[in-house]
């Protein structure tokens, strides 16, 4: 049990805010303002209404910025964690597409609307004009602090209890008050206002733009696609105890793989109906991700959950891309997106 208490105190969530929006800004460099991406002379295709050299910007969170994969491209910011790998970088360099790409891993809708999540950092609204043709945002997830949460649900077995929260037997059992599910109520009113006010403020600084929301892959999955014996594989073992961790893990607890599924589902749910109120196309892969969640061991589209840390134990840490897209599950988001785009756009 010592073990777990270095891993409930020690534990960075990448994602996490951790302190207040002052103190993160004070805390970052400043760094240059992203430049478009280089147009491919000879693109793989084009689409009739967004053609090559067209403007496109990238806007959101870890989901849309590669948070996890190779070659880093530092920008905004290197506190982003955005990747030349992403799925915006695959879609401007198969349609032509001069990209300028500003997402950012932890970006909550005010980070995208009106805040500064890095000092030097401007929202992200800002990379819009009346020229872009083209936006693409992963937004919501931060707002309901669904990663936060789900690195925190972290167990020891398949029937707990959690590395955080006093031994308790799982998330849901902290997360759930007389029937009251503290997430769903903020996932139904302020995570559907912030994505609301992103599209409404997308939709003004983009006036001519095609502009799709791409939904979140399934981190947890559904009934159908959970194994009978559970997800449960877990995150420590005896080589844990010289620094040494398994790799690609899923440590959630069997409740916790049914509570996070719906809390998914309902992040997905109202994304799809604020893109509808909002008039922009809503690209929703979480049904069809089911079988590819990181609970999966077969060509999963999300990784699992690897821990690093010191051989005395001092430190533990999530690594980079836990419970995000890995490479396999990026360029299956790209050839949704493309196939979206050829719909509405080709």
């Amino acid at each position: 049990m010592a073990v777990l208490a270095v891993v409930a105190v020690a534990a960075v969530l990448p994602w996490s805010p951790g302190a207040g929006p002052g103190e993160r800004a004070a805390a970052a460099p400043m760094w240059p303002v992203p430049e478009p991406y280089p147009v491919t002379d000879e693109p793989a295709e084009t689409l009739a209404a967004i053609p090559p050299g067209s403007e496109y910007v990238a806007l959101g969170d870890s989901y849309s910025a590669g948070y996890g994969l190779p070659d880093p491209t530092r920008l905004p910011t290197n506190a982003c964690g955005q990747s030349a790998r992403d799925f915006p970088h695959r879609i401007a360099a198969r349609f032509g597409l001069a990209l300028t790409d500003v997402s950012c891993a932890g970006a909550t809708s005010r980070d995208v609307v009106s805040g500064h999540q890095f000092r030097g950092v401007p929202p992200q609204v800002r990379a819009l004009s009346g020229r872009t043709r083209l936006v693409t945002l992963t937004i919501g997830g931060n707002d309901a602090d669904l990663f936060g949460t789900a690195a925190s649900c972290l167990a020891l077995s398949a029937r707990g209890p959690v590395f955080s929260g006093r031994d308790a037997p799982s998330c849901r059992s902290t997360l759930v008050h007389d029937g009251v599910d503290d997430l769903e109520v903020r996932i139904r009113s302020r995570v559907a206002l912030g994505i609301a006010d992103t599209l409404a403020a997308v939709r003004r600084a983009a006036p001519n733009a095609e502009v799709v929301l791409v939904g979140y892959p399934a981190i947890f999955p559904d009934a159908d696609h959970t194994p009978d014996r559970g997800c449960f594989r877990s995150a420590l073992d005896l080589g844990s105890l010289a620094g040494s961790f398994p790799r690609d893990t899923y440590p959630f607890t069997d409740t916790d793989v049914r509570y996070l599924h719906g809390v998914q589902e309902e992040l997905d749910e109202v994304s799809a109906a604020a893109a509808r109120a909002a008039g922009v196309t809503f690209l929703d892969v979480f049904a069809r991700s089911q079988a590819h969640s990181a609970c999966a061991t077969t060509r999963p589209y999300v990784a699992g959950v690897s821990l690093a840390g010191t051989g005395d134990l001092s430190r533990i840490d999530l690594e980079p891309g836990a419970l995000h897209p890995n490479d396999r599950g990026v360029a299956w988001l790209t050839g949704r997106l493309a196939a979206v785009l050829r719909t509405t756009a080709g």
